[in-house]
């Protein structure tokens, strides 16, 4: 099992936008960051690659301008 904290950067997204199946990975806790339209999102995932691919489809979401891994875990 791998884990990891990201930032999603972007402006008026919404939790609904950021929730969708990831495969073989999961959100575990969302929350929005205050004041702005970011979100910090906990990812578990059972391997690197899963990982990988679930912060590319993050970065395809419209209104998403970035994401940033601020901590990663295995």
């Amino acid at each position: 099992m791998i884990s990891s904290v990201v930032l999603v950067e972007g402006k008026e997204l919404t939790k609904e936008a950021l929730m969708f199946s990831l495969s073989n990975a999961k959100q575990v806790v969302m929350g929005r960051v205050p004041g702005s339209g970011d979100w910090i999102v906990h990812i578990a995932a059972t391997k690197l690659a899963d990982l990988e691919k679930a912060l590319l489809k993050y970065a395809k979401v419209t209104g998403v301008t970035g994401v940033v891994t601020l901590l990663i875990r295995s």
